[in-house]
């Protein structure tokens, strides 16, 4: 079963170790340099205009896949078997073209901006919490909230966000943050090339992989098991106050090429 929406009335889409303010600077500007680029478009004469669109879809979604160029994409897990999207849409001159199509179980949304045109199209989606989501997005935060299915995310420039997530993850980023409260996740696989980490765990994962290259690695895990524990950071420190063992089923690995690991017990 296939459907596709094409909505054209809005025509709706490295020398020396630097110091860590330094690298923090780095990722603030690199972020909203290519987020400004991306929209420099939008500031002519004419201004900005501003249109929202809302939709459900009520087949069948095993997974959500969102390609999303310029905006935020935050998902959240709820208690109705339907999808909710309400897309936010910015624009100068000729309003992108949005799109959502399901097929196989898989529910796709994604937009296009007129040639010579910058435009913007955020998301707000609401999900049954089991659906595996995978959100790509080249500029803008990712937030993803109450999900219990597999995790799969990526932003070129942005932060991408987890609250109360239990399913295993897989997220990556070149410029900005990668951030989560309460994440029972039993598997967690965290990338970002320049920027920050920082996790707070509520139950202890079996793995955790956290690979930062300029800037900070921040976890935090129960204190009540101890963890096998490789951190390292190759230009900076590396402090670990959590209980350690080898043997233990619980692994962590943390590396920074320039920066600083911390793995310590959650408050």
């Amino acid at each position: 079963m296939s459907h596709a929406v094409s909505d054209r009335a809005f025509t709706p889409r490295r020398g020396a170790a630097p110091t860590r303010p330094a690298i923090k600077t780095a990722a603030v500007v690199l972020t909203g340099g290519v987020a400004a680029a991306m929209l420099a478009g939008c500031a002519g004469v004419r201004g900005l205009q501003h249109r929202t669109r809302s939709y459900t879809v009520s087949g069948p979604v095993q997974t959500l896949a969102v390609n999303a160029h310029v905006g935020g994409v935050h998902v959240t897990g709820g208690d109705s078997a339907k999808v909710s999207v309400t897309e936010h849409i910015s624009f100068r001159d000729s309003a992108p073209v949005t799109t959502h199509r399901v097929a196989a179980g898989t529910l796709t949304l994604g937009s296009s901006c007129p040639a010579r045109d910058a435009c913007s199209v955020g998301y707000d989606i609401t999900v049954p919490r089991s659906v595996t989501i995978q959100v790509n997005d080249n500029v803008g935060t990712i937030s993803l909230e109450s999900l219990s299915g597999q995790v799969t995310a990526h932003s070129d420039a942005g932060d991408i966000k987890m609250g109360s997530v239990s399913g295993p993850i897989e997220v990556a980023g070149h410029a900005g943050s990668i951030l989560g409260q309460h994440v029972s996740s039993a598997h967690a696989s965290l990338r970002m090339s320049v920027g920050s980490i920082k996790v707070t765990f509520s139950a202890a994962p079996a793995t955790i992989a956290a690979t930062v290259t300029v800037g900070s690695v921040i976890l935090r895990v129960p204190r009540d098991v101890p963890y096998a524990v490789d951190a390292n950071a190759s230009f900076g420190s590396a402090s670990v106050s959590v209980a350690r063992s080898a043997a233990s089923p619980h692994a962590i690995t943390a590396r920074v090429t320039t920066g600083s690991v911390t793995i310590e017990p959650a408050p």
